[in-house]
This record gives structure tokens, sequence and C-alpha cells, in this order.
């Protein structure tokens, strides 16, 4: 191919009697209504890393992909990296918008910036369109806003974005990876139900989220897609050679063998739901030992974790409470509401670990730690570096000999959920505040580092011992 076909700033004109396949040919661009897939042949382009503008490519693997969307109104697809999974599925809804009855489509993305990538594509898909085409649709900020009466609305993945349009359809993009997805799921759910298709794509990450879930259960009416870099025509042994280097056996796995059994750069890698996970919901009454609570502080996402610690030292994690916009008081009225619930008292919890910074004095004249124990509530602190705590926390999940000392029972869901997906900074040993995963890790991660100094288990023989802070 000519150095001239490399130019991203090409257009449709551009590639007329162009060297395709060394055949010079003439490309016809015809605009009358066509089949999914022979339309967007016909008519769409993509912006190729290697190529630059060029038309939709015509791999079988493309247009099996089309012929899914088409048969299945809604449609769950697994994907390796680099498939044109994203370009394909735009590039349906694009075709839909135009050639259906005029309705708002929803391009959900797993965040701001990746919502604004997701329109640039559309642009570039609109641009090259035939001028009779591209003359119905103009771009905007978030949209595009179609002549005959239609939109789509390209927005990050929130659980406000459905309930506020009545989509005609719905493309979820890097679904596995998107924030609070089981929410944004529930959200959408009324909208599908009510007759709207669904389009949800992503390469695996793990088990534990709502899109292995879709995509693993058969019986609930959900098309599966699985994409393998193995249908591209182009890509053979000696192209995976070059792909996987300088990747992880782990990282390959998960975004080119589309496994969904590995997760990539979780700080708490030694996690495995089935050592760790109580098969029945653990009571602390039922079992000698010690409770201890594990804080967070923070006004927007406030985390408590109650923890058992049993007389050979093994710890188990049995209530929760995640906060949002909450004051110190309302913060403390939740903790002493759970512990009512669960039948016992301040008197029967012998601290309350929470984050070093909570001492600071607020503008207010007091810190966080004395307001709580104005409630009552008897809190400890102590500095320590993130990464010890963090050892800490991972030896007790699984030590070099491979013995538990920390387990959770099933009922702590949201505890377990941000353990899962608690994440290293990339390419770093720092762990991320990305997601609000930090906050739970955080409370259970203080607990730890005042528990291994502070106290030696003491029992008297009862159920549940509770001795005040020395």
């Amino acid at each position: 191919m000519s150095e001239e076909a490399n130019n991203s700033d090409f257009s449709r004109s551009t590639w007329k009697g162009l060297l395709i396949d060394e055949a010079e040919v003439e490309i016809e661009f015809p605009t009358v209504s066509l089949a999914p897939a022979d339309w967007i042949f016909a008519n769409v382009w993509t912006l190729d890393a290697v190529g630059g503008v060029k038309p939709f490519p015509d791999y079988p693997f493309v247009r099996s992909l089309i012929d899914a969307l088409s048969e299945n109104r809604l449609l769950i697809v697994a994907k390796s990296r680099q498939m044109l999974a994203t370009w394909t599925v735009a590039a349906y809804y694009l075709y839909r918008a135009l050639h259906d009855e005029p309705g708002i489509y929803l391009f959900l993305s797993k965040g701001a910036r990746d919502s604004k990538e997701m329109l640039k594509r559309l642009k570039i898909m609109v641009k090259n369109l035939p001028e009779d085409l591209s003359d119905q649709i103009k771009i905007k900020e978030e949209e595009a806003v179609f002549t005959n009466g239609s939109r789509i609305l390209s927005l990050p993945a929130t659980e406000f974005a459905p309930r506020m349009h009545s989509p005609a359809g719905v493309f979820w993009d890097e679904m596995a990876f998107t924030p609070d997805a089981e929410g944004i799921w529930a959200s959408l759910k009324p909208a599908i139900d009510s007759g709207g298709t669904f389009a949800g794509i992503s390469s695996p990450n793990g088990k534990d989220n709502i899109f292995y879930e879709l995509y693993s259960d058969e019986n609930n009416g959900i098309g599966k897609f699985r994409l393998h870099w193995q249908d591209h025509p182009l890509r053979d042994e000696s192209w995976r050679v070059k792909a996987a280097k300088g990747l992880s056996q782990t990282r390959w796995q998960q975004e080119y063998e589309v496994d969904f059994k590995v997760m990539v750069n979780r700080v708490y890698d030694e996690f495995d739901p089935e050592l760790h996970i109580l098969t029945e919901p653990f009571d602390p009454k039922q079992v000698a030992g010690v409770i201890y609570r594990g804080l967070d502080f923070g006004y927007r996402h406030p985390y408590v974790v109650w923890v058992h610690q049993a007389f050979n030292g093994e710890l188990t994690v049995f209530a929760e409470f995640e906060g949002e916009d909450k004051t110190i008081q309302q913060l403390g009225a939740a903790i002493q509401r759970i512990d009512a619930a669960r039948g016992f008292g301040e008197s029967m919890v012998r601290f309350t670990a929470c984050d070093p910074a909570g001492a600071a004095t607020s503008d207010k004249g007091i810190s966080s730690v004395e307001s709580l124990k104005e409630l009552g509530i008897k809190c400890v602190h102590r500095n320590s570096r993130i990464m010890d705590g963090v050892d800490k926390v991972k030896s007790l999940l699984r030590d070099a000999n491979g013995k538990v000392s920390l387990r959770f029972s099933p009922t702590v869901t949201q505890t377990i959920y941000h353990l899962q997906h608690y994440r290293w900074v990339k390419d770093t040993e720092t762990p991320g505040k990305i997601d609000g995963h930090d906050h739970a890790c955080d409370a259970l991660r203080y607990l730890i580092v005042n528990l291994q100094v502070r106290h030696k288990v003491g029992w008297s023989g009862g159920k549940v011992v509770g001795v005040s802070e020395g």
C-alpha cells in the first residue's frame, strides 16, 4: 500500500482508485437502504492504528458480529483486545439511527474520557459517510443529532444515565471494567425490558461482576457472542508472539484469550472466594473471641468493617457499613445501629482502629476521633506505611506456608467486592485510589495494623469477651 494510505487524514474520495490487494478497483458508495452488514461495509469507515482512516473491513468475524446484533435483541460480547468490536457495534447503531424509526440510542462508557473517545469514533464514521448521509447528522458535544429525529448520546455509565431517557438501543462498552456496573444494570433493565435493544461488550475482568454473570448464564435469554483473536484473518502464531511480548501470562490470558478465571493487577491477588468466603453467614455470638472494628473516615465515603478474632487468632469480617455523604455524628449513629441489630453494644467491642488522619483537629475545633469518642466509641490509631499494612493483610489472607487466617462472611458483599477490585497504580507498587475500592481496604488495613501491636486476645470463657481499652 502507498505511503499515502497511511495518512489518518484520508477521506473516502482519497481511496478511490487506490491499489487494494494489488488490484486496481473503483469503490462504489451506495446510499440506498441495505441490510446492516452490507450497509456498513459499503458506507462506514474506521480509523486503523496502522492504515489510518479506511473502509470498514469485510472480515467474516465482523459480519458474524453484525448478524448477532441483528438477530438478538439483547447481546453480550466477550472479546479479545483489538477486534473491531467497539467500532462494529457503534456502526450498527449508526445504521439503526438512520434506518429505523426515530429513537434515542445510548452509548455508555466506563468514564468521561472514554465517552469522549467514543464520540470521536462516531465523528470519524459520520465524517466519512457519503455526503447525502453525513448531511443528515450533526455531531455535538455529547451526542449525534439526526434530521429524522434520532439521537445518539455518548455518556459515562452511571445509574442516572438510563433513567433520564427511554432508549431504543443501548451500547455499553468495556462493561466488565465499569464502576458500579451492577447498579447501572439495575437501572437499565426497565428500559431494556420494555423493548429496547442492548449490546454489552468487554474483555474479561474476572468473575465477580455483572458482565460475567450475564455472559455465563445460559438461561437468561440473552444472546452470547465470543470474539477471539484467532478469528481475525490477519492474525497467526507469529502475530501472537509479537503481541504477547512484554505481557505477563495473566495479562495475556485476560486480554487476548478471553479468560474469565484471571484478574490482572489486583493488590490482594491472594484472595480466593473458595478459600476466603464462608459458606454460611457468620454469627460472632456463637464463637468465642473478641470483636473489633476498622474504620476509614471521610464525609463522602466512610467505611466500617466489623471483625471477629477467634481464640486461635483467625479473623472473620462479619459486618460492614459503606456510607455516602455522612457526618461524623451520622456515622456514629450508623455504627451503633448495626451493633444493636446484631445484639451487642460498645462494651463488647475492644476497639475501633481508624485512620490516624482522623485525629487532626477540624475547623470546628474537634477531631473526628474525639467526636466518635464523645459518642462512646473507643478509637485507636497508629501511623504506619501503607505497604506495611498491605503486606500484613496479604499474609493473613495466605502466608508463605499457605495458611489462611482471614475470612469473610458471605454477607459482607461490598467488602468482598472492593477487596477483589483493589488495584495497583499501573507500573508502581502503590495501591490506587480508584473507583472507591480503597475505603473498605483501608478500613481493614487500619484494623490489622493496630491489632498486631496493641493487644493480645484474652478470654474469660464467654462466647464474646468485651474488654475496654487499657
